[in-house]
């Protein structure tokens, strides 16, 4: 009958053991190391209850018999910490408060081995019939009943935190929680009833085999997978609708704004629902979930006669070896959202609108004055000198007020998402001409020699009115800030692809600082020309948008008193 009894001892010590490497690999989830190691301390005690009943000598007994205690001992720790860091909202417990704790019951430990001298646990130990009879101290039994009441308080913790967790978890997690009572029921018979701790340390032993059936238990309903039991507190609190579907398309868990959002819809009980019913006004969500690919969706919901926007995040739930355990859907409400970014691209539209027509009705008359005014320059002569000085002005501040108006406009069109340039070949010389002769006045007025030194036959691929453009503003600024009798040179230089354009001036130049703040958007800054001209500053900013929308770039190189060369670089058009 011993032989049987050791051999059943042997078979619960194995299965202890296997229960610590089916959880090494749960090993990183909360709490889960500290039950590796109240597993090791019963593995232990298992193996000194074996080796006690083998053994027939007093002193082998009771090494055995310590090596027991030490294993008991530990485990109140452990299971301490176990039970925090599992319930305590996945908090760690700080290291000190670690130290602290196991330091007491390894002074404890101590004492059992050094009991010999200091009898603080045992009255007497003796051998009777080849089993070890002891008998307690009052320090002992007080450190022992002080143990009992912290395990059943964690005991309790436990099966609190268990009732409060959906129902396909809970009575499982009771069943659990009843099975690890077993061997915590045992010592507390052996504390009230001494004299049957030889046949109760075997029972207790074969709680191996109650613990395998535990470790089954864990494993089928995923306990440290899919729904870990700690998240509840956290779980409902948040404010995002959070809905968990298994690998099967079930669903298996949701908060209490996802249960509140699908009772809307009518669907009062989700628990247990498959997707295929769930979702199936939603094809791109139930994609997602079924395949368990991680996207985002947004979908319209109708509750009350009230239509509601919502964006869905759909994430995979991966658990060991990447193997697929589900998904996760988080559903956030942005109807308001939604609604504001539709308000946002009216006003976009209506602004639009405005500049269309504004556009139109500022650049039309100051056109027709500006003709105007040129038709009573080119018979300058036949006015006195005080009317030749109030046209001359006239001229300068309509010429000015045009050039304004066409940069803002055309500033604000290079900030459009939908502008298209029209390319086409274009003649680039002649293009120069045509800005040379817009502003041949502007330059007659301080006597600049202008020279287009652009080879006939010199063809890029861009939009007119956009080179148009870029040429004008740079020869405006350059006859702007070129003393009066200097020169201006427009020269283009052609590479395999790309043609670059120069606008060059022996004017006044530009410091470093200045250089650095040319094209800064956040500062428009505008100097005074060589005779007083002013302007808004926005012509090389409108300008630089252009050339980089046409697939070049702009720079500059200036000295003081040097002048000036802007160049920018337009892609090369094949002859017509």
């Amino acid at each position: 009958m011993f032989t049987v009894e050791l051999i059943f001892m042997i078979i619960s010590v194995i299965m202890m053991g296997i229960i610590f490497f089916s959880l090494y690999r749960f090993r990183r989830e909360p709490g889960v190391r500290y039950l590796m190691g109240l597993v090791v301390c019963r593995i232990i005690f298992a193996i000194s209850v074996v080796l006690e009943k083998s053994s027939h000598l007093l002193v082998e007994k009771v090494i055995f018999r310590n090596f027991q205690q030490t294993g008991l001992i530990f485990i109140v720790p452990l299971f301490i910490v176990f039970v925090y860091e599992l319930t305590g909202s996945r908090r760690v417990m700080q290291l000190y408060l670690k130290i602290a704790l196991f330091s007491i019951f390894s002074l404890v430990a101590l004492c059992i081995w050094l009991d010999t001298y200091l009898h603080v646990i045992y009255y007497s130990v003796q051998l009777y019939e080849d089993e070890l009879v002891t008998t307690r101290t009052m320090v002992a039994k007080g450190f022992n009943l002080l143990c009992y009441s912290a395990l059943a308080t964690c005991m309790y913790i436990l099966f609190k935190y268990l009732w409060s967790i959906r129902n396909e978890f809970r009575k499982p997690g009771i069943l659990v929680l009843l099975l690890m009572s077993l061997p915590f029921m045992l010592e507390i018979i052996e504390f009230a009833k001494p004299q049957w701790a030889s046949w109760l340390g075997v029972l207790s032993v074969f709680c191996g085999m109650t613990g395998t059936l535990i470790l089954l238990i864990v494993l089928r309903f995923k306990f440290f997978s899919i729904v870990p039991i700690a998240k509840n507190i956290v779980f409902d609190t948040i404010q995002e609708s959070i809905l968990i579907i298994n690998a099967s398309g079930k669903v298996i868990d949701s908060n209490k704004k996802a249960t509140q959002f699908f009772s809307e819809i009518g669907y009062y009980n989700i628990y247990g629902s498959t997707i295929t019913q769930l979702l199936e006004q939603w094809p791109e969500w139930y994609n997602l979930c079924q395949t368990s690919q991680q996207g985002s969706v947004e979908i319209d919901v109708w509750t009350n006669g009230e239509r509601k926007i919502y964006r869905v995040n759909i994430y995979p739930l991966r658990v060991f070896r990447n193997q697929s355990q589900g998904s996760v859907s988080l559903i956030f409400d942005i109807t308001e959202k939604q609604g504001h970014l539709e308000k946002i691209a009216h006003l976009n539209e209506l602004k639009d609108q405005l500049f269309t027509i504004v556009s139109h009705d500022i650049r039309s008359p100051l056109a027709m004055q500006y003709q105007l005014v040129e038709i009573l320059e080119e018979d300058l002569d036949q006015f006195g000198a005080e009317h030749q000085e109030i046209i001359m002005k006239l001229g300068e501040q309509i010429r000015n007020t045009l050039g304004m108006s066409n940069n803002l406009l055309e500033w604000f069109r290079s900030q459009r998402e939908d502008i298209g340039l029209r390319s086409q070949i274009l003649e680039l010389r002649e293009v120069v001409e045509e800005s040379c002769y817009l502003l041949h006045i502007n330059s007659i007025a301080k006597h600049l020699n202008v020279h287009n030194n652009i080879s006939v036959g010199t063809y890029i691929n861009a939009d007119r009115e956009a080179v148009g453009l870029i040429i004008r503003n740079l020869l405006s600024n350059a006859i702007k800030f070129t003393p009066t009798g200097g020169s201006i040179h427009i020269e283009a230089q052609s590479s395999e692809d790309m043609v670059t354009i120069a606008v060059c001036d022996n004017g006044i130049g530009m410091n470093i600082d200045q250089l650095q703040q040319l094209f800064v958007t956040k500062q428009i800054n505008s100097s005074t020309g060589t005779l007083g001209e002013k302007g808004a500053g926005l012509g090389l900013l409108v300008s630089k948008q252009f050339v980089q929308l046409s697939g070049g770039t702009m720079w500059v190189e200036s000295e003081i008193g040097q002048g000036s060369s802007f160049y920018f670089t337009m892609r090369r058009g094949a002859s017509l």
